[in-house]
């Protein structure tokens, strides 16, 4: 329908970044069980990335490290949509360990977590500073998203950016598009397209335009993605989303 469903599982050396979602378990065992591994950080809660930690904490004894603020999510459950059950299944409950500020992985690596909520309340990125690279969870996708999920916050999103352009890297590790080498870049274009949409579609607000025609004019008429996710996921949500206050 247009919209990837994929989701990215990264290792370098022993340290595993998201687990992937639940009814991929079988490909993502395999994948880990090819070399050992010390612990797994989740970037948030979501099941198509902390889906299968609790099977790899069950099977593998591995510990699985998330932000504070997913913690709660994930060891009481979390609303799903019909979708989401479809496209990636219902993970498993779990209590994970906090992820701490600065993380050291031995062999001269060392992660620091950035807080960006805005796609999740604990959206967290993983920065490893002195090799440029930053593991970015859900925040980049791609540099003009039409869609937005109806719990994610636009305003706080556009902050999160805003707060990680402040650290160097130059490659991104997304866990939906890939790996982009030129990553700073491209999150630098997603920034100021969101601005620019959001600055666009307040001006015809004040104009006295509707939101359905704001939508159309500024992102186009609502696809198949939307009506399956019963628009849980929609253009409508994204513009909304530029509309609402900032705080």
């Amino acid at each position: 329908m247009g919209v990837s469903t994929t989701a990215v599982v990264y290792r370098f050396g022993a340290t595993v970044v998201d687990t992937g979602p639940p009814n991929q378990w079988r490909a993502v065992r395999e994948f880990l069980l090819e070399k050992p591994i010390h612990h797994v950080l989740l970037t948030h809660h979501h099941e198509d990335h902390g889906g299968n930690g609790a099977r790899i904490r069950r099977e593998m004894g591995v510990p699985v490290l998330a932000p504070l603020s997913g913690i709660e999510c994930i060891a009481n459950g979390f609303p799903l949509c019909p979708y989401q059950l479809i496209f990636w299944g219902k993970p498993h409950r779990f209590e994970p360990e906090a992820v701490p500020d600065e993380i050291d992985l031995g062999d001269g690596f060392r992660l620091r977590a950035l807080p960006a909520p805005g796609h999740a309340p604990d959206m967290t990125c993983y920065l490893e500073p002195d090799r440029g690279w930053l593991f970015s969870g859900d925040v980049f996708i791609g540099v003009k998203p039409r869609y937005l999920r109806a719990d994610e916050d636009l305003n706080t999103e556009i902050e999160s950016l805003r707060y990680i352009l402040r650290y160097d890297f130059d490659t991104v590790f997304c866990a939906h598009h890939g790996v982009a080498t030129k990553g700073r870049q491209v999150i630098q274009k997603k920034l100021e397209y969101l601005e620019w949409l959001r600055e666009r579609a307040r001006a015809l607000h004040e104009e006295g335009r509707s939101i359905d025609e704001i939508t159309r004019t500024l992102v186009g008429k609502e696809g198949p993605i939307s009506w399956a996710t019963l628009y849980h996921f929609s253009k409508r949500n994204l513009i909304e989303g530029c509309l609402a206050p900032s705080s």
